[in-house]
């Protein structure tokens, strides 16, 4: 029985495409999603993203909440939305809801040229005028940066990304085929 059991795990194991964890197949050049975990927070992202070269498209999946009285939101919004970094001016705004028990102002803010030092020292002032909290804690804490690598180097940089203890994973843009029933 353990013979049986040792050739099945052996030919489990052959039978795995090496080739596919080695080459992720196509994906867009140049760009590379890094997942940073829940405890570190958007100042020490901007320190992260600041030690390097790269271009940085959005910081996004970030949750935050307000100790402004409810009747806010909107005003939270409206401020934060006049910034030239935290929307795209077409399809992407800060959006936010008021929680259905606590009441409590809950944003979903994503930011856009924020390798510029004097957007990010505008959004730690913001942080302190709107009394936000970043969501430090749970399943939908921590943050994505979408950077933009050398092109030809996004599996390096994924590798490197990968070593850091506070970066959760790390993704590149893969193309994936759709088959439609």
């Amino acid at each position: 029985m353990k013979k049986l059991i040792f050739i099945l795990f052996s030919i489990i194991l052959l039978g795995c495409n090496k080739n596919s964890i080695e080459n992720p197949g196509e994906f867009a050049p140049t760009d590379v999603f890094v997942k940073i975990k829940g405890y570190y927070t958007i100042d020490k992202v901007f320190d992260f993203i600041n030690t390097f070269d790269h271009d940085v498209e959005n910081i996004h999946s970030q949750v935050y909440t307000s100790n402004l009285p409810s009747d806010s939101l909107q005003y939270v919004l409206d401020y934060l939305n006049d910034k030239p970094y935290t929307n795209d001016g077409n399809a992407w705004f800060v959006n936010g809801y008021l929680h259905h028990q606590t009441n409590v102002i809950t944003i979903f803010p994503r930011l856009f040229n924020i390798k510029k030092r004097e957007y990010q020292n505008d959004w730690l002032e913001s942080m302190e005028i709107l009394e936000l909290n970043e969501q430090t804690e749970g399943e939908t804490s921590g943050c994505i940066i979408y950077f933009h690598v050398p092109a030809g180097e996004e599996i390096e940089w994924k590798n490197r990304f990968e070593q850091y203890e506070f970066v959760e994973w790390v993704e590149l843009n893969n193309y994936t085929d759709i088959e439609p029933n």
